[in-house]
């Protein structure tokens, strides 16, 4: 059973019944109503009888009697059966003739000059009236035996009467309720039950209105506060996931970084006293052999990859082992004119072309200098990598203050190169990812990049898109920010 037919029934049954005693009592009130009626108008009618008798018989106009008698027998349809006798009990005239003269009731009245009414049957009143002369002297007596309604005609035709008034009462309070009831509870429940089921299935609609001051408002605006702590619980539980799937990641760094520490730990020992003998031979040889000599060439090659694969196992070591930065004051107008230096060679060589504007007045920066330079380096060595020959590569700095009011530098480092893949571009400072053909790169410089930033308060963001080149920016707090 649905909650609308219960609080239809709830509300319906009890306006039935007050409804129907109602027109019960009504049913009773009007049936005695027009009994009461029915008595008053023979009342009159019988009056009135009296009173043309009366007439008639003064002036003892026997045949006029007579007629006015049968006349009005015929002609009414309450008068059953009139009857006149003169003072002597005589009858004058009678309607039906056969009529049978109550002595005893026409001697009363005779001799008391009053009016007699009685009710011999439930539909039967009879009235007995003197007939007086114009002086009071009482010149006879009539009776007069009307017919009422039966009690049961007349409950019948007061139910058809009051009956249907109390039928368009009853429905048109059935609809006036069943109206209300769907305007002021079925429809805000119905509002209430699909928000429940969208909160519960993760989308939450608008508020629910919640202007009203009886239980449903109160209903809306705590239903109301439960989807905003929802809302918020949910979100304090996508942060906390966000920062659970960090540290999960930050572990599996450390992991990583552990298992390359020790390997490249292994990987120097084992390979660091072989590679050491190796340059040191070709060294020796190539000072041993004469300038014009064709072996030379290959020795060179020999001591020039020696330093290389020395060079990455001490890049490596530096990832994995790290160390804290010693903290000073570092200008940065006089650092990049140093890296342009650094790089411009390279640059030429490549026939790239390296743009380094002088930047202008600039904060201090708290910074380890050389891991700075590090940073910068790294970056510059990539952008030139990524940049084929005839494009660009930009590094600048300049004046810049974060969303919470920090103020700092920001060092941004732009090439003309192919771009990151999309699908790289999320794990691009994680270790050992990177876009370089195999045997080029180890993945670790922008891992280190990322540590070195955060280890100075900074932060290093990456933009790129495929065919249209790549910008690292690195942002780094002013001295007096830093401390």
């Amino acid at each position: 059973m649905g909650l609308r037919f219960r609080l239809f029934l709830l509300v319906i049954l009890p306006t039935a019944l007050v409804l129907g005693s109602y027109g019960v009592m009504r049913i009773r009130v009007e049936t005695r109503q027009a009994a009461e009626a029915e008595r008053r108008q023979s009342a009159v009618t019988a009056r009135a009888v009296q009173i043309a008798i009366e007439h008639d018989l003064r002036d003892r106009q026997i045949a006029d009697i007579q007629s006015l008698v049968s006349e009005l027998v015929m002609s009414h349809a309450q008068i059953e059966r009139i009857l006149v006798v003169d003072r002597a009990l005589r009858p004058l005239a009678a309607q039906p003739p056969q009529t049978a003269p109550r002595l005893d009731r026409l001697r009363e009245v005779l001799a008391t000059g009053q009016v007699r009414h009685d009710v011999e049957q439930p539909n039967i009143t009879r009235y007995a009236l003197p007939l007086r002369a114009p002086r009071g002297g009482v010149l006879g007596a009539v009776e007069i035996a009307f017919t009422t309604s039966l009690p049961e005609e007349s409950l019948i035709r007061t139910i058809w009467d009051v009956g249907p008034r109390i039928a368009v009462i009853v429905l048109f309070v059935t609809a006036l309720t069943l109206l209300a009831i769907h305007l002021d509870l079925i429809r805000p429940l119905g509002r209430l039950t699909a928000s429940i089921q969208a909160v519960g299935e993760g989308r939450p609609g608008p508020p629910l209105p919640a202007s009203r001051r009886d239980e449903l408002g109160i209903v809306a605006r705590s239903f109301n506060r439960m989807v905003d702590q929802l809302q918020a619980a949910r979100a304090g539980l996508v942060d906390e996931t966000e920062r659970a799937l960090e540290l999960e990641k930050q572990l599996r760094r450390v992991e990583t970084l552990a298992v390359a520490g020790k390997l490249t730990s292994a990987l120097a020992h084992e390979v660091g006293t072989p590679l050491n003998i190796i340059s040191g031979r070709a060294e020796i040889a190539l000072r041993a052999l004469p300038p014009d000599h064709p072996a030379r060439g290959e020795l060179t090659v020999i001591a020039a990859q020696a330093e290389r694969i020395a060079s990455t196992i001490r890049s490596v070591l530096d990832s994995v082992r790290g160390h804290k930065p010693e903290m000073q004051r570092v200008e940065l107008p006089r650092l990049l004119p140093q890296l342009g230096g650094l790089m411009g060679h390279e640059a030429r060589r490549r026939r790239i072309v390296l743009e380094a504007p002088p930047p202008g007045d600039l904060p201090p920066l708290l910074a380890d200098p050389g891991q700075l330079q590090q940073v910068l380096l790294n970056l510059l060595t990539n952008a030139l990598d990524a940049t084929p020959a005839g494009g660009r590569v930009r590094i600048e700095a300049r004046e810049s203050r974060q969303i919470d009011g920090r103020a700092g530098v920001a060092v941004t480092v732009s090439d003309s190169g192919a771009g990151i893949p999309a699908e790289i571009l999320g794990r691009i400072f994680d270790p050992f990812v990177t876009t370089k053909p195999a045997g080029q790169g180890t993945g670790l410089g922008l891992a280190i990049c990322r540590d070195i930033v955060r280890d100075h308060g900074g932060t290093i963001d990456v933009q790129s898109q495929e065919g249209r080149g790549t910008t690292f920016e690195v942002w780094l707090p002013a001295a007096e920010e830093a401390r």
